[in-house]
C-alpha cells in the first residue's frame, strides 16, 4: 500500500524541483538581485560553464633522488595481463594477477635481489597456482618525486621477460612509492621495510 503511494510521487516531486530557480551552485552567475517585473522560471535558467583546458600544476621540487629509494621494499600488486600474448593458450585471455614481493633498491636506479610470487585466475600448464620470479630492474627518480620503473623476470625455463613497470609517485619523507604499472594494467604499493643490509 504505502508503496502504492510513493511512486506516483517521485516524478511529481522530481518535476517541482526542476521548476525551482538555479541555486548558488549552479553553472551561471550567482544571482544578486531579486527579479522584478513578470518573469517566469525559464528567465533565469542558469548558463553552462565554458569548459577550459588548464595545464595541471607542476609539483614540487621535494628534493627526491635516487638515494631516497635506497633500501629494501615489500609490495603487494593486482593487475590483469593478456596471458595469450605470453605462449599460453589463446583461451587465456586477459587474467587477474595478485602479486607480493620484495627488492632492494641500491640508490644508484638498480634494482636488485628481487623476487615475486603470483597467483592468477589462470592455471599455468604445470597446475601450479603460484609461481615465483626473480628480478632485476632500473628505476629513475625526478627531483618532483616521480619517476620510472622496469624490472625484467627470469621465467621458471630460464628465459627472461617484460616484468612490468611505469611511473611511480614517491613520498620524500618515507621513501615509500606507488607503481602504475603500465605494462600489466595494474598498480603497486611499495612500503620501504626496517631490514639493513
Amino acid at each position: 500500500m504505502k508503496h502504492a503511494l510513493i511512486k506516483p510521487l517521485i516524478p511529481l516531486s522530481l518535476l517541482l524541483l526542476s521548476m525551482q530557480p538555479p541555486l548558488a551552485w549552479s553553472l551561471g552567475a550567482p544571482i544578486t538581485s531579486k527579479p522584478t517585473g513578470n518573469i517566469t522560471n525559464s528567465a533565469v535558467i542558469a548558463k553552462p560553464a565554458v569548459a577550459t583546458t588548464l595545464a595541471p600544476p607542476a609539483l614540487p621540487n621535494t628534493g627526491c633522488t635516487l638515494n631516497t629509494l635506497a633500501g629494501n621494499y615489500v609490495y603487494d600488486e593486482t593487475s590483469r595481463e593478456n596471458f595469450a600474448n605470453q605462449g599460453y593458450t589463446a583461451d587465456a585471455g586477459w587474467i587477474f594477477n595478485v602479486t607480493v614481493g620484495r627488492e632492494h633498491n641500491d640508490g644508484h636506479g638498480n634494482i636488485t635481489g628481487g623476487l615475486l610470487i603470483t597467483n592468477s585466475s589462470y592455471s599455468n600448464p604445470d597446475n601450479n597456482v603460484t609461481l615465483n620470479y626473480p628480478y632485476v630492474g632500473k628505476v629513475t627518480v625526478n627531483p618532483d618525486c616521480t619517476g620510472t620503473y622496469d624490472i625484467t623476470v627470469t621465467n621458471p625455463d630460464g628465459s627472461t621477460s617484460d616484468g612490468g613497470g611505469g611511473p611511480i609517485f614517491i613520498d620524500p619523507l618515507s621513501g615509500n612509492f606507488t607503481l602504475l604499472d603500465a605494462h600489466e594494467l595494474g598498480s603497486a604499493k611499495f612500503v620501504k621495510d626496517s631490514f639493513t643490509d
